[in-house]
């Protein structure tokens, strides 16, 4: 086989050609491997400068909300102070508005009262070791004495609290109906039979009827109220004790044996009524 024969010519022009060709590679080459490192190096600063960004955005925002929530929590306790002042508020309305309706309810009923009477308010009760004592705002220089009958309303009912025991310039003590040292006279309203009541020393005891004759039994029916009689100069006729509970009949005993329910509860008595001896003027 035999291999081609060139010319000078055309070997020459050959040979420039390729180092034509091989300048061009090599410059290209060069340009291409020396962008690379600076094309590099952006990529990164570009991809640490949106980490940047978002990081610093984040600790920002959440800078930004603790704050945010410090304040709303503020107002939030501001609030709580304000909804805890406004129920006062309105347990404190809701408290007078009651005793006034409650003290205007009595005033009315003062009206009713056949005698002169003081109103005033208990200000403290003291189950002490001698007696069941009830204080009241009233004394010597509003005219109380001493043994004056004391009464209050419920419901609707004037009933007996009891009477005036101590008296000082701005202040007196009531001793209750249902104290063991207290007596009344009293009778029945319907039937008219008489008797004696007499307290058992607690105001949530009934209190107890004697001395009524065992013949008026058939007369007396369970719920008639008792009512004083007024034949005691300390407690005028009429004013309602308490109603009977139970009668019994002992044996070996002449008269009865009634147990009263009294016509107050007195674990709810804040106002009452002292009487005078003067009848009120007509």
């Amino acid at each position: 086989m035999s291999v081609p024969k060139y010319s000078h010519k055309t070997r020459n022009r050959i040979a420039i050609l390729f180092a034509l060709l091989s300048f061009f590679l090599l410059l290209t080459s060069s340009r291409m491997v020396a962008g690379i490192p600076e094309q590099i190096g952006l990529s990164i600063m570009s991809v640490l400068q949106q980490v940047f960004d978002t990081v610093g955005n984040f600790f920002s925002s959440t800078v930004t909300s603790i704050t945010e929530l410090r304040e709303l929590q503020k107002k939030y306790q501001d609030l709580l102070k304000r909804t805890e002042l406004l129920k006062v508020y309105e347990r404190d309305y809701v408290q007078l508005k009651r005793e006034n309706e409650l003290l205007k309810e009595q005033l009315g009923l003062l009206e009713t009262i056949q005698y002169e009477a003081i109103p005033a308010r208990i200000i403290a009760k003291d189950p002490n070791n001698q007696f069941y004592a009830i204080i009241l705002n009233k004394g010597i220089k509003d005219g109380i004495k001493r043994n004056m009958a004391v009464i209050a309303y419920q419901n609707g009912i004037e009933g007996l609290v009891g009477r005036i025991i101590e008296v000082s310039s701005h202040a007196s003590i009531v001793l209750p109906i249902f104290e063991s040292s207290s007596y009344i006279a009293a009778r029945l309203s319907t039937s008219r039979y008489e008797g004696l009541v007499n307290g058992r020393g607690s105001d949530t005891s009934n209190l107890v009827m004697q001395y009524v004759r065992k013949s008026a039994k058939n007369e007396i029916q369970l719920g008639d109220i008792i009512v004083t009689s007024g034949f005691q100069s300390l407690y005028p006729p009429e004013i309602a004790i308490g109603r009977v509970k139970k009668i019994e009949e002992p044996k070996y005993v002449s008269s009865l044996e009634i147990s009263v329910e009294p016509i107050l509860d007195f674990s709810r008595i804040e106002y009452v009524f002292i009487l005078k001896d003067v009848p009120k003027e007509k």
